[in-house]
Parts: structure tokens; sequence; C-alpha cells
């Protein structure tokens, strides 16, 4: 089966470019049979507490990724809220409740940085005392997905010609070699600058 397409950032480094341990060794030799394609994982919830009905990670292509994410989004309540988070933050950052289509609308400003940029992660959520629904995209650019409707997900999916594989690895359980994308593309807006936008447009961090 094809190999995934990876965001031009995100690689696997050279035999020579990693620290010469046994467990990072083993890691690069099972990198090389490692199932990472295109397709989706997908499980129920382990608490009946918790406030969504299944979890999924789902790789695909990445010039098809943020067309997914959109389409994921697009059955989101009304208003949502920005996350995002530095590679090297504990923590992600919320930002306030706003319009979903106002929102995907300047992330599409930026569609090249969040969908490539490997020292980014970014995501959408809607949180309420009843149901939680999020869109995480990983800065290795695979999605992490909380959600209720669980067959309208496997319709998205399908219209993707994304399918179920219970085998599916995921790039970031292996070594992984970032590339600054400003490097790659001198026309972007960098991590930090673009960081710093989120905060200025969505700040006000609150607890959701």
């Amino acid at each position: 089966m094809r190999a995934l397409k990876l965001a031009p950032t995100i690689s696997t480094p050279e035999l020579r470019d990693v620290p010469q341990t046994q467990d990072v060794l083993d890691m690069l030799e099972r990198r090389k049979s490692a199932n990472i394609v295109e397709g989706y994982k997908i499980s129920g919830r382990t608490d009946p507490n918790d406030l969504f009905s299944f979890f999924s990670e789902i790789n695909i292509d990445n010039e098809k990724l943020w067309s997914l994410v959109k389409a994921l989004i697009i059955d989101f309540p009304e208003e949502v809220a920005l996350i995002y988070q530095y590679i090297d933050d504990e923590e992600p950052k919320y930002g306030e409740y706003v319009d979903k289509f106002s929102l995907i609308n300047y992330l599409e400003n930026y569609e090249k940085e969040v969908v490539q940029d490997g020292f980014l992660h970014f995501g959408i959520i809607n949180n309420t005392e009843t149901e939680l629904q999020e869109v995480f995209v990983h800065r290795t650019k695979y999605i992490q997905y909380w959600g209720i409707d669980e067959v309208k997900f496997e319709e998205t999916m399908k219209g993707f010609e994304l399918y179920r594989k219970e085998n599916l690895n995921f790039i970031d359980e292996y070594p992984v070699q970032t590339k600054v994308l400003s490097v790659i593309n001198p026309e972007v807006t960098n991590t930090q600058d673009l960081l710093d936008l989120f905060e200025s447009r969505y700040g006000n961090e609150q607890l959701l």
C-alpha cells in the first residue's frame, strides 16, 4: 500500500542523525515495516462520564489535511474555540468561543502554516456541560478526533476515501526529524509569529 504523504517539514531521520542508543535504533528498525498509510482507527469511550462517544486517530495525505479538518468542523455547533500549542509547551492554549465559519475563514489565510508547520499543534473544540467535540492536529500532522455521531463521522471518512485500519501506525511512534517551514517556504509566517497572532485575535484564555 502507498505510504502516507507527509508534510514537507516532517521526515524519518537517517541513522547517522539519531542518538546511537539501542531503543532509538530499535524504533528506526520498526519504522521500516510500519503501516503509515491513509486511514483511521476508532475506539469507543472507556469512561461513561466522558462527554464524547468515540475517539479516532486519522492519517491523511498532507495535501488533503485542511479539507478534512474543515469537513469535520462543519458538523460542530455554531461556536467553537481555537486550540494552539508550540512543540515545547506542556499545555495548549484555548481561545475564546467564536463563530465557527469566522474561525475557518481566518485560518484559511494560514492554511500552509497550520497543515505543514511541524512545530505547531492546533485544534478546534466545542465543549459544553453535556458534549465534547474536538479536532486536534498533532504537530506531525495527523488528526485526533473526539466525536458524538459515529455514523456521520464514518460518512465523512468515506467521502475522503479513508477506511478503518486497526493496524495503522502514526509517524510520531518513531523518531521524527522536523524542519523549519519558513526555511522551506520563506513566504509563510513563522511559528512564533503565528502563535502571537492567534493569541492576539483569540486570546483571553478560558477554562473549557
